[in-house]
């Protein structure tokens, strides 16, 4: 087995992708974490054979572009380095000399890793280069030169097809896509599967849709994602492919199942409703997740993503939020962004918040996705909440306290939520119960419940 290097010229892929996707999707949000995944994935098979030992993306993160509404400029690369590690990989900044270019500076870097590996004791001998800069081929003419294999992913409108006959391998993103929109249905891809799911049931009989995600992962060795197989749920794949995968589907006594095979088992009615349980709290049960767990989920897919915080960490950072934010006398001081995660992640490591800088983090990113602070520099609108962080900020006058800023915060995890739900087609409103279980933890009190209902039928009623 060789060893293989991921190389990708971020801005590249990403300025190419969002034209391709306002094109054919004008009134949706370009996501680039779903790309990144699929990038991610059509790498992994590419490389097929090979150990996939470095994955780097060169971009100046800080790089920008006129913004649009208020925003005067919109850092649109800033987001992208903890999608990058989240998929493990590394993000290397790519500052601009004075005079030069930020393009010039990243391809130039680029192409320097790539030479440096391919001669160092990496012994790099299958480089995969995810770019459609011209430019490139000489490195490519270069890294063949000296043995290395060269696969190039290129976005269709952005690459050079001269690319196609310098590389052992070219194609174009939007052709993976589209390729592997046609390969969902094919036998070959659910025999894997097939094997998992007989395998597991050989175990244990029958299985509950809700579990079935989780063990399939485990018994995969990487994590199962209906979505490939044009299915919303792990509920909808398992009705949609019951008869290749080898299994009956049935009702049970409190959810639907999976067992072996069992040609007298009476036909799947597909418009037949499950079982009500109160496992499912009000959310299609179809989903194959109980509702804490798809909340969870849900919050941190998309942009923005938002990871919740342990209730007691939560509590403790906006009590120290709002100890910065106010001088003695009441009045809103005036911070700095950057300034503020330093002094809270300090502060509340003190206070015993483990993790800190992380759940900090966390948790300042969700107070200004809010619109808890206000832009506070001196061309900016009276109570102006989009603006970009590097400016100087002030804490709305109008958060009395630290209950009242938990409770904004919480307004808005909920207006995200429900509109995630809406996309996936649950039309039910958010169950409560649920939901403190997700923000306030698995003892939330019979009082938290009560407090989060009215947050929901609030922010309903807004």
């Amino acid at each position: 087995m060789g060893n293989a290097a991921l190389l990708i010229d971020l801005e590249n892929f990403y300025i190419g992708r969002e034209e391709s996707h306002k094109k054919t999707r004008r009134d949706e949000p370009y996501e680039f974490p779903v790309d990144l995944d699929s990038l991610c994935e059509f790498a992994r098979d590419m490389s097929t054979g090979h150990r996939l030992t470095v994955a780097r993306a060169y971009a100046n993160f800080n790089d920008r572009r006129p913004g649009d509404g208020d925003r005067r400029w919109d850092y649109y690369l800033q987001p992208l380095p903890r999608f990058l590690m989240e998929q493990g990989i590394e993000p290397v900044q790519v500052f601009r000399f004075p005079g030069g270019s930020n393009k010039n500076a990243a391809d130039m870097r680029l192409a320097m890793d790539a030479t440096a590996l391919m001669t160092g004791r990496a012994a790099i001998d299958l480089f995969l280069l995810v770019t459609g800069d011209s430019d490139f081929i000489p490195v490519v003419i270069e890294l063949k030169r000296g043995g290395a294999k060269v696969m190039v992913i290129g976005v269709s409108g952005c690459t050079k097809p001269i690319f196609d006959r310098y590389c052992d391998r070219f194609e174009y993103f939007e052709d993976l896509l589209a390729a592997r929109e046609l390969q969902r249905d094919d036998d070959a891809e659910l025999e894997p599967l097939r094997d998992a799911v007989t395998a597991l049931l050989e175990r244990r009989s029958p299985i509950r849709f809700a579990a079935v995600k989780p063990l399939l992962s485990d018994e995969l060795g990487r994590p199962f994602d209906p979505t490939r197989f044009g299915c919303e749920t792990t509920g909808d794949f398992l009705r949609k492919y019951a008869g290749s995968l080898g299994v009956t589907v049935r009702k049970g006594e409190h959810d639907w199942e999976i067992g072996p095979f069992d040609p007298d088992a009476e036909p799947l009615d597909p418009e037949e409703e499950p079982p009500p349980a109160a496992t499912t709290n009000g959310v299609d049960p179809r989903d194959g997740a109980a509702p804490d767990h798809l909340y969870r989920e849900l919050l941190r897919q998309g942009i923005p993503r938002c990871y919740i915080v342990p209730m007691k960490d939560f509590e403790t950072i906006t009590d120290v939020v709002m100890r910065l934010t106010t001088d003695d006398a009441g009045e809103r001081v005036p911070v700095l962004h950057q300034d503020l995660l330093n002094d809270l992640a300090e502060e509340c490591g003190r206070e015993g918040v483990a993790d800190a800088g992380r759940k900090v983090s966390d948790v300042t990113f969700q107070l200004f996705k809010a619109g808890c602070f206000h832009c506070a520099d001196d061309d900016a609108e009276a109570g102006q909440t989009d603006f970009h962080w590097s400016r100087p900020a002030r804490l709305d006058p109008e958060i009395a306290d630290a209950d009242a800023l938990r409770a904004r915060t919480w307004r808005f995890l909920i207006r995200l939520l429900d509109r995630r739900l809406e996309q996936r087609g649950l039309s039910e409103r958010i169950d409560p119960a649920a939901l403190a279980e997700v923000l306030v933890g698995k003892d939330a009190t019979d009082e938290d419940v009560e407090h989060v209902r009215e947050l929901v039928q609030r922010t309903a009623d807004v």
